[in-house]
């Protein structure tokens, strides 16, 4: 082969390469989890039902990501939101939202000695989420104190009210969890520790 051919046959696999890396996908994206959808399968949890309401932006702090929210019936809150929605931080106030939240599994709970239902002790937001959850809900650990609303403990699952108010029905198979659920009863003030999903859209 000649040298003339030889680079003609080295320039279009030069050209070729290029194209086809011009042509890959981009990275994927989250995939919406639909509207419709109301339960989605969490592993070692199970069947989680999706709690959705509407609330409207108040106010939001960029350099903690966290932003205080409003209910129609004028219950605020403040909660720290996952990169994912990053962008509800820069919008105007009294915009509204549709949160969705997707309740996960309880890691601790027991006894409350002090403190006032409502009450967030602590929250952590996993940006790189949990295996097998739905890539759009971005997931926080919370520590709250809380009443107990239900136990069932054949079923290993605590009933709680949130700190947005909603009230929440989570299990828990972590032994100690199980174990713990032995020692509380509805009515005591409490302290638990949950992973939740999270969703944040503006709407019209």
């Amino acid at each position: 082969m000649t040298s003339c051919c030889i680079s003609s046959v080295r320039a279009a696999a030069v050209l070729l390469a290029g194209l086809l890396a011009f042509a890959a996908p981009a990275q994927a994206q989250p995939r919406p989890t639909p509207a419709n959808v109301t339960s989605v399968t969490l592993p070692g949890v199970g069947p989680v039902n999706i709690l959705t309401y509407n609330a409207a932006f108040v106010s939001g702090d960029p350099a903690t990501r966290r932003v205080v929210l409003e209910t129609p019936n004028g219950r605020r809150w403040s909660v720290r939101v996952p990169a994912l929605y990053a962008d509800v931080l820069s919008m105007p106030v009294g915009q509204n939202l549709v949160i969705r939240v997707l309740p996960g599994e309880v890691t601790a709970l027991g006894k409350a000695h002090q403190g006032k239902p409502g009450e967030v002790l602590a929250e952590e937001v996993l940006d790189a989420g949990l295996p097998g959850w739905p890539q759009d809900f971005g997931v926080r650990k919370v520590t709250i104190t809380t009443i107990f609303v239900g136990i069932d403990r054949a079923a290993g699952t605590v009933t709680f009210e949130a700190p947005d108010g909603t009230v929440r029905t989570m299990a828990s198979t972590n032994p100690k969890v199980l174990g713990d659920l032995q020692q509380v009863s509805p009515g005591d003030l409490a302290q638990i520790t949950y992973f939740e999903g999270l969703t944040v859209n503006a709407v019209q």
